[in-house]
């Protein structure tokens, strides 16, 4: 019998767990209340967006082989804790929203949207001399992981010229220019999207000196977390002219404060963090799980293992 301990108290879900291994045992953890004494479970279920404690969950936890993070990312993550346990999460389970959300910025720089938009007459009927195709453009892709593949796939099929850089060369794809250095990757791109994980590697990668490398004209894309990116370096780039235009799903503060200069910059388009949106992710994440747990009574490999050396 698998004993799982889970910070998700979801009955649709316990459904599911008992569906996929009839007999497993599901025991509750309320953050809000002490620790009960002699805990023992072979999983621990955790939520990406609420890691608090989780290390002294874990040290408590007798007997546990199998920790899974409920959430695509594990930015956070409190890997040194982990122990010998194995680290599974549902990463890739929004790479076709995300990478969805990335192109659909793409294609809004490139037709000068939502500036073309109109409420009132226009002086411009019929000709416009700010906007083009993205056919023949560069699309850099900085992380080659789900989401850079299923973003390479659409560009492609625009007829765009890809490039990617990735620690692994090997995964990238038919079509697509593998690159081993920032300085190419960035010159390059008419549009660089950052589809990284948040590691202590790209922690601000994208700052003063790698800025420096795109054109004036570039078009920065982050749909990945904002510590890739040095906010300050950022707005200089842009109010200096030597950057176009910023998309960003992700900023180093979240929610953004009231008062940021993000907010009001003509040449900065921010949403909420909400590139993932959609009711079949949440589906696919507990898929995810529920996939990895019959894996796991069969004493079968996981999917989706963490490295915990790379950090994701």
């Amino acid at each position: 019998m698998v004993k799982i301990l889970s910070y998700l108290n979801n009955q649709e879900l316990v459904d599911g767990i008992h569906a996929a291994v009839p007999g497993a045992e599901v025991v509750f953890i309320n953050p809000s209340e002490p620790l009960a004494e002699n805990l023992e479970a072979d999983c621990l279920l955790c939520v990406a967006s609420f890691l608090d404690g989780v290390d002294k969950v874990i040290a408590a936890t007798k007997g546990l082989k199998w920790i899974h993070v409920f959430g695509t990312g594990i930015d956070g993550f409190p890997l040194q804790a982990t122990g010998d346990a194995i680290l599974t999460s549902a990463r890739g389970a929004s790479a076709v929203q995300v990478a969805e959300w990335a192109f659909t910025c793409v294609l809004a720089a490139r037709k000068n949207l939502p500036e073309n938009w109109i409420s009132a007459p226009s002086p411009m009927w019929s000709i416009a001399d700010n906007i083009g195709a993205v056919a023949g453009q560069t699309l850099s892709i900085l992380g080659f992981g789900s989401i850079g593949k299923e973003l390479a796939k659409r560009a492609l099929a625009f007829d765009m010229r890809v490039l990617g850089m990735t620690r692994q060369s090997s995964v990238l794809m038919d079509g697509v220019e593998a690159i081993d250095n920032l300085e190419t990757l960035f010159a390059q791109a008419d549009h660089l999207v950052l589809a990284a994980p948040a590691t202590a590697e790209t922690d601000t990668i994208i700052n003063a000196k790698t800025l420096n490398y795109l054109k004036p004209d570039a078009h920065l894309v982050n749909i990945a977390r904002g510590s890739l990116v040095d906010e300050n370096a950022l707005k200089q780039v842009l109010d200096t002219g030597k950057l176009a235009r910023a998309s960003l799903d992700a900023v180093q503060t979240e929610p953004l404060p009231a008062d940021h200069w993000i907010y009001k910059h003509e040449k900065v388009f921010l949403s909420p963090h909400l590139a993932w949106c959609d009711m079949r992710v949440i589906e696919a994440i507990s898929t995810s799980f529920l996939d990895n747990l019959v894996l796991f009574a069969k004493q079968e490999p996981l999917n989706n293992i963490v490295d915990k050396e790379a950090g994701y």
